[in-house]
């Protein structure tokens, strides 16, 4: 069962994405933006459909990252296997490494355009 829902974080306040994801309400909206973009970039001309949201997706990348979880207990959370946790986690730090929203990766050693 996922701790954080899209309603659940529809109900967060500035403080909330601060003490779980350890960013803004602001950078949490611009880091959706910049993945959204990106994703839009490499599927142009389907999109593909996966179990694990775009929102999810960064919620499970800052879990992972400010909370210090492990991927195989996000992956229990979200009920996919760890290669997908993985993949997603290396493809939303790459992305927002490209976008200039991150200082540093924890997966990705460089960025890549």
């Amino acid at each position: 069962m996922r701790t954080i829902t899209e309603q659940r974080l529809a109900e967060f306040q500035e403080v909330d994405y601060w003490v779980n994801f350890g960013v803004t309400m602001c950078q949490f909206e611009n880091m959706l933006e910049a993945l959204n973009v990106a994703y839009q970039k490499e599927h142009k001309r389907k999109p593909r459909f996966t179990k694990v949201t775009m929102v999810d997706k960064l919620i499970l990348t800052l879990l992972y990252r400010f909370q210090y979880r492990s991927m195989d207990s996000i992956a229990k959370e979200y009920e996919v296997s760890w290669d997908t946790i993985s993949d997603n986690i290396h493809w939303v730090e790459q992305t927002l490494l490209n976008a200039d929203l991150l200082e540093s990766s924890v997966t990705c050693v460089y960025k890549t355009k």
